[in-house]
């Protein structure tokens, strides 16, 4: 079997058009009784995602076959079912397996509908559920409603995990320390999202239960507009009361968030500069692989999809004559939108890159994030208000990971600053908030949760594929990775341009470290070759080995590696320590430099320029537990050191104002 499969695999290597051919008849071959079991499938199309990154064949074609294929098969297998149910069994090849039918009817009942959505990942059953489903006389809408979402998460699933081992093997080498940061940043803000929003709700249910009793007390006690709404939120023969109490906690939030992000924007507080780090950090964890993911993650956040979804919606409202409902879904996407528009004409803040023109250069705040949660939020609302517990959670932990997704797209691809997307989140639920609490209020027809989910995650699926089809090409290369430089004469940069670079790091957060006590142009080379020569070494490399020292209470100084240190989120280029001669034995010197974003003209060829930083580090011997290092704050002894091994560095002075104590205020400029 695994020759076969290596044979079918490099045939389609060969043959990239019958490729997807081949993927549409092995998906739906998998779904017939007794021959899918045979049909190895699923290791073939696993197979195919892994040719994507290598460039023989494209992924959403790709997808698009396996996910038709599917859809196809199990039609087919349900149909038959449907036309011949029991006598189905009494047909070769089926009456070679009669315990086939029993596993599939068991399980069919267990998970009911479910199990159409369920089996397809599970070649033990995939092969008999569909036939079944039809014999039991499941509805064809609803037996094709479900199997169109079965196939919009089986196609992606599989063809993503192939690529991600093809990509693995082609171009790991290369891209394999990024890949390994962005992915567990990845796993690590999902899996915060699922811990916490269960934390938040049973926290936010514990304070409330709690409160309940003293404030409708309070509210019992005399009268006044404050205390009679009290009291109707609290009135226990209302069953909306909690989930009002959670918007009024979500609007309250919301506004907060919003205007403590807005107040830091206006007023260019740390907030801002941290906006730069983390559009440099994520910019330098780009990898190819995730770009095209990401680029569909935030195409399903456009206009195009967000409008087919809320159609959608409405038309379903409509139908149940939810009219009032209908009437808070359009104004809360539509005010949404309004508010980022008339927002963003009005502050006018830039985007990172150039990749939008008209008012939608401008970036604050994110119109993804609004309208996504808007329209999701407002969704979560109307579902929550008719089903259980466990489903609300369910819902409403989807709606924070998709919308999210999307957020996060935004950032990943430098379309948006952190502020944007912050901003955006807030308001967008506090807009829902405010809208939710009205409209329970009020609602009085319920809109069948059930169908309103699967209209919107239809319409989701259909609008988005299309989208996703027809713009993912155009929209890889206006997201195509473009780090912004600045141009600068070399007779200007050394004429005082250089006191208009940086004065001091930035941090992840925003916040000012030690001063940048070294510019360099040109290659960091001859800086390398000339420091070694002077005494100074690279740190040792980050290992299993070199970590534990930092256990052992008599490390010596150049035993340790060097701590990573980040500027505007860009990762060191080149990090140098100096121990022993003029540095006293406990101490060492750590030299570190970034790219400063500027390139320097003039020459034959454009330089790029660099800026460091020298400090000491005091090591610190925790007997008998462990040893660390305090960073100290006599910058002179360090660029003393410097200079010494620079002769022919120009030296220039920054303003007193910039300087202190710690600092003379003294750059070095090189090569001399």
């Amino acid at each position: 079997m695994q020759a076969f499969v290596f044979a079918v695999i490099a045939f389609a290597t060969a043959h990239s058009l019958l490729a997807y051919g081949l993927a549409f008849l092995l998906a739906g071959a998998e779904a017939f009784p007794v021959i899918g079991a045979l049909v190895p499938g699923t290791a073939v199309i696993v197979g195919l995602g892994a040719l994507v990154p290598g460039g023989a064949l494209a992924m959403w074609p790709l997808i698009g076959a396996t996910a038709a294929g599917a859809i196809t098969g199990d039609g087919l297998s349900y149909l038959f079912g449907r036309h011949y149910k029991q006598h189905a069994m009494a047909m070769w090849p089926l009456r070679k397996r009669p315990g086939l039918l029993a596993s599939g009817e068991a399980f069919f009942t267990r998970h009911g509908s479910k199990a159409v959505l369920i089996s397809r990942f599970l070649p033990g059953v995939r092969a008999a559920i569909p036939m079944v489903a039809g014999m039991s006389g499941m509805a064809a809408a609803r037996f094709y409603a479900v199997d169109a979402c079965a196939a919009g998460l089986f196609a992606p699933a599989h063809i993503l995990f192939g690529m991600a081992i093809g990509a693995s093997l082609t171009v790991l080498h290369a891209i394999a320390g990024r890949l390994v940061v962005l992915v567990l940043s990845l796993a690590l803000a999902v899996w915060l999202v699922v811990w916490l929003t269960p934390w938040v709700i049973r926290r936010t249910l514990g304070l409330l239960a709690r409160l309940r009793g003293p404030v409708r007390h309070w509210a019992e006690a005399g009268d006044g507009w404050a205390r009679r709404l009290v009291r109707s939120l609290l009135d226990p023969e209302r069953p909306e009361t909690l989930g009002l109490l959670v918007l009024g906690f979500a609007l309250i939030g919301g506004l907060g968030l919003f205007f403590g992000v807005l107040q830091d924007v206006l007023a260019g507080d740390p907030l801002v500069r941290a906006d730069l780090a983390v559009f440099h950090l994520l910019q330098s964890l780009r990898v190819p692989i995730v770009d095209q993911v990401m680029v569909a993650i935030t195409e399903l956040g456009d206009a195009r999809v967000v409008v087919p979804v809320l159609l959608a919606v409405l038309v379903w409202l409509s139908w149940q004559r939810a009219w009032r409902a209908a009437v808070y879904g359009v104004a809360a996407v539509a005010g949404a939108s309004l508010f980022a528009f008339l927002l963003k004409i009005t502050l006018q803040q830039p985007r990172p890159g150039g990749l939008y023109h008209g008012w939608n250069a401008y970036s604050f705040p994110s119109g993804h994030a609004t309208a996504s949660v808007a329209l999701y939020g407002f969704l979560v609302v109307l579902i929550c208000r008719e089903v259980g517990a466990r489903a609300r959670f369910a819902v409403t932990l989807a709606a924070v990971l998709f919308v999210g997704a999307i957020a996060f797209s935004r950032l990943y691809l430098g379309a948006h600053w952190l502020s944007d997307i912050m901003a955006g989140l807030a308001f967008g639920v506090a807009w829902v908030a405010l809208l939710g609490i009205v409209y329970l209020q009020h609602a009085r027809r319920d809109v069948r949760a059930g169908g309103l989910a699967g209209a919107g995650l239809a319409a989701l699926l259909v609008a988005g594929g299309l989208h996703i089809a027809t713009a993912h090409s155009a929209d890889m290369r206006r997201y195509a990775l473009a780090l912004p430089t600045r141009q600068m004469a070399a007779a200007a940069w050394l004429d005082g341009g250089w006191a208009a670079l940086p004065v001091r790091r930035v941090d992840l957060l925003g916040d000012y470290e030690e001063p940048f006590t070294l510019q360099w142009a040109g290659p960091l080379a001859p800086l390398r070759a000339a420091l070694l020569a002077q005494g100074w070494q690279p740190p040792v490399p980050w290992d299993l080995s070199s970590s534990v020292e930092f256990l052992l209470p008599n490390a010596q100084p150049d035993a340790l590696p060097v701590l990573p240190h980040l500027d505007n989120g860009r990762a060191e280029a080149l990090v140098l320590i100096k121990t022993g001669g003029d540095v006293p034995a406990n101490q060492r010197l750590v030299l570190r430099l970034w790219p400063s974003g500027t390139v320097l003209s003039g020459g034959a060829k454009a330089q790029p320029l660099w800026i460091g930083t020298a400090v000491a580090e005091r090591i610190e011997h925790l007997k008998p537990l462990a040893s660390l290092f305090d960073e100290r704050n006599d910058v002179n002894g360090a660029l003393r050191i410097l200079k010494s091994a620079l002769p022919g560095a120009l030296t220039q002075s920054r303003a007193p104002t910039v300087s202190g104590p710690a600092w003379n205020g003294e750059v070095l400029l090189g090569p001399p």
